[in-house]
C-alpha cells in the first residue's frame, strides 16, 4: 500500500495495485459516515475506432453509453439496482467523452455494496434480448437530446469548432447509431476494454483502506480475466481551422445565447503541461470574462447581458477556450467581446484574488466525497496519476506566467455560434 501526501492540504491518498492490474485510489474522511465508490473504465464515447494487433475495428457512436446501460443486467430477470436496493446502496453510472464510471453510494453495508459493484461490472451478461430491450430506451434518450437546448448549444458549437475530432459526436449517439449497435459490438467493446488493467477504482469516505484493499483483492482473485489486449485508439487528425466562423440557428431557448469558441493547437503551448495550461488559462479568462470580472459587471450594469462564463477544454491536440454569453444584443456583444480579447488585462490585485479563490476551492473540495472522487479521476485520466503538489503549483503561479500565456494566444481562429429563440424566427 502506498500513501501519497497531498502537499499543503493535510490530506493523503492511499494507492493499492491489485494482482490482476486494477489500481485502487482511496481517500479516507472519518468525519462522515458514508462511502462513495466509483469503478471506472478508460473507455468513453470518442473511442469508436481502435486497433488490436494488426486488425482495425470500428463500432457505432454511442456504444460506450449503450454498454453502460446494458451492463446493469445481471441476468434475464435481475438488474444490479435490485441487488443494491437490498443492501441499501444507491447505484448509478455515467459516460463521458473519455471514460465510463459505475458508482455506488452507501452508508451501511459498505463492504457488501463494494462487492456488488465489482460483481456486476465484471459480469459479462449480454443477450440479444437485453440489447433489443435497451435500444428503445436509449433511442428515446437520444431523441430527447436532439430537442434539449443545452445539448444543442454544446454539441452544435463543437460541430462548428472541431472538423474531424470524435468529440463532435454526442455521447449517446444518434437514434440511427443506437439502432445499429449489435450484440457482437457490445461483446467486442467489453472484452477489449473492460479489463482491470484498463480500469481503476476510487473509494472516498469513512472506511479502513487496508480492509477494502484486501476485500477487492480477494473478490477479483475469484474472477477470471483474460490477457489484456492493449488496444490502440485511432484518432482523427484535427485541422487547425474552425469548421464554421459564424453561424446562427433558432432553437428552444428563452434568451439568445452566444458561444465564442477560440480554437488553438496544443503545440503553441509546448512549454506547458496540459494541467498548467488549464490552470493558467482558467485564471486568465476568468479574470477577464468570469463571474466576478469587471467586464461582466460592466455589461450587466448596462443591461447588455444576463450571464457570462468561461470554460477551457483540451480535445486531444486541440485547446478550446469558450466564452458563453446570454444576451439580447448579439451585435454589440460580439463587438465588445472581440475588443476585450484584443485587450486582455491582468492587475496584480485581480490575479491574487482569483488565485486565492482557486486555492480555496481546492481546499473546500476535500469536504465532499464526490468532489474528491472526481479530482482523483481527473488526475488518473489526464495527468497519469495523483498530482500530489497541486496546491503548490497554484501557489507558485505568477502574473508573469499569465502574461506569457497571453503572448501565445491566437484569436484569429474563433467560431461564433448564436442560438436564437424560435419565437424570433416566427416573428420575421
Amino acid at each position: 500500500m502506498e500513501e501519497l501526501e497531498l502537499k499543503g492540504l493535510n490530506e493523503k491518498i492511499y494507492v493499492y495495485h491489485t494482482k490482476c492490474g486494477l489500481p485502487i485510489y482511496m481517500w479516507v474522511n472519518e468525519k462522515v459516515s458514508s462511502m462513495y465508490a466509483s469503478l471506472s473504465v478508460k473507455y468513453g464515447s470518442i473511442h469508436t475506432k481502435f486497433k488490436i494487433g494488426k486488425k482495425i475495428y470500428e463500432v457505432p457512436n454511442g456504444i460506450a453509453h449503450f454498454l453502460e446501460h446494458v451492463k446493469f443486467n445481471i441476468d434475464e430477470e435481475t438488474t444490479a439496482h435490485d441487488e443494491f436496493y437490498k443492501l441499501g446502496g444507491d447505484a448509478n453510472a455515467f459516460t463521458t467523452f473519455d471514460y465510463t464510471s459505475y458508482i455506488v453510494f452507501a452508508t451501511n453495508n459498505k463492504k457488501e455494496n463494494l462487492e456488488e459493484l465489482l460483481n456486476f461490472v465484471y459480469n459479462p451478461f449480454f443477450t440479444k434480448k437485453c440489447i433489443s430491450k435497451e435500444k428503445g430506451i436509449i433511442v428515446e434518450e437520444a431523441n430527447m437530446g436532439l430537442d434539449d437546448p443545452y445539448s444543442i448549444v454544446f454539441f452544435h458549437s463543437l460541430l462548428n469548432t472541431l472538423q474531424k475530432s470524435k468529440y463532435r459526436n454526442t455521447i449517446t449517439g444518434t437514434p440511427d447509431d443506437v439502432t445499429s449497435i449489435t450484440l457482437e459490438d457490445v461483446k467486442l467493446v467489453y472484452d477489449t476494454f473492460y479489463h482491470p488493467e484498463n480500469m481503476f477504482l476510487t473509494l472516498t469516505g469513512n472506511f479502513n483502506p487496508y480492509e477494502m484493499a484486501c476485500l477487492v483483492e480477494d473478490n477479483l482473485s475469484k474472477k477470471k480475466f483474460g490477457k489484456y489486449l492493449n488496444p490502440i485508439i485511432i484518432k482523427e487528425n484535427e485541422p487547425k481551422k474552425v469548421t464554421t466562423k459564424y453561424k446562427e440557428e433558432y432553437i428552444n431557448v428563452t434568451y439568445p445565447r452566444l458561444k465564442f469558441s477560440i480554437k488553438m493547437d496544443m503545440s503553441r503551448f509546448k512549454n506547458y503541461s496540459s494541467l498548467e495550461l488549464k490552470i493558467l488559462t482558467s485564471l486568465l479568462f476568468n479574470i477577464n470574462f468570469g463571474a466576478t470580472s469587471d467586464f461582466k459587471d460592466e455589461l450587466m450594469e448596462k443591461g447588455l447581458i444576463q450571464n457570462m462564463n468561461v470554460t477551457c477544454d483540451v480535445y486531444d491536440d486541440t485547446f478550446v477556450v469558450t466564452i458563453n454569453v446570454t444576451s439580447n444584443f448579439k451585435e454589440e456583444i460580439i463587438k465588445k467581446v472581440k475588443e476585450k480579447l484584443e485587450n486582455l488585462s491582468i492587475s496584480e490585485l485581480d490575479f491574487k484574488r482569483k488565485k486565492n479563490a482557486t486555492i480555496a476551492t481546492l481546499i473546500l473540495d476535500y469536504e465532499d466525497l464526490e468532489n474528491v472522487s472526481y479530482r482523483i479521476q481527473d488526475d488518473v485520466l489526464n495527468n497519469g496519476g495523483i498530482v500530489t503538489n497541486l496546491k503548490e503549483i497554484l501557489e507558485d503561479e505568477t502574473i508573469d506566467d499569465l502574461k506569457n500565456i497571453i503572448d501565445l494566444l491566437d484569436f484569429d481562429n474563433i467560431s461564433i455560434n448564436v442560438f436564437l429563440p424560435k419565437e424570433n424566427q416566427k416573428e420575421q
